[in-house]
């Protein structure tokens, strides 16, 4: 991905998502995230890659921020919701489980 500011593109197969934060980490400056496009053998392909600064991670490993994909983080919810009720049904009244909390989930949701 090559900055607009450096003559890059600005097309859908240039853009990727990302917060106001994550977005002001990438400068070339000390300390500055790098951005690139996952090659269709990767994990995750055609997903931004972010390569952290050497101080934070000194093999520089491409990660995916997860959280820059609502519909992913949405479905492993949905899947974890269904598990939860799977595991643990509802009373067939529709009251609450015994300890209240009758919409809480079990653990973490990502």
């Amino acid at each position: 991905m090559t900055d607009w500011v450096k003559l890059g593109q600005t097309n859908i197969d240039e853009l990727g998502f990302a917060c106001d934060a994550c977005h002001a980490l990438i400068h070339d400056g000390p300390g500055g995230w790098r951005t690139r496009i996952a090659p269709a053998d990767a994990e995750h392909p055609s997903r931004v890659e972010w390569i952290a600064p050497p101080h934070i991670d000194p093999e520089q490993r491409p990660r995916v921020n997860h959280r820059h994909h609502p519909a992913e983080l949405l479905a492993r919810a949905h899947a974890h919701r269904c598990a939860t009720r799977h595991r643990h049904p509802e009373p067939a009244h529709g009251g609450r489980r015994e300890g209240g909390g009758g919409n809480q989930t079990d653990g973490d949701v990502p």
